[in-house]
């Protein structure tokens, strides 16, 4: 992956009900399906990015991922 221009970042990941379980400012971190350093389980999660790129440009994306074990 190509990240240069990417000046700021957030990516979050939540549980049906609202939960925060992930988050990294990182843009080279992802979530590896475990919450408190066990697995998650078999569900589907939303996730929502932001990102800011050095030209000035911002985009927030968000959607869902179904976490298959």
């Amino acid at each position: 992956p190509v990240y240069s221009g990417v000046e700021e970042y957030q990516l979050e990941i939540y549980n049906r009900w609202g939960e925060l379980l992930f988050a990294t400012d990182d843009v080279r971190v992802g979530w590896d399906g475990y919450y408190r350093g066990n697995p998650a389980k078999q569900d589907v999660y939303v996730w929502k990015a932001y990102a800011r790129f050095s030209d000035g440009r911002e985009t927030t994306l968000k959607g869902d991922v179904t976490l298959l074990r």
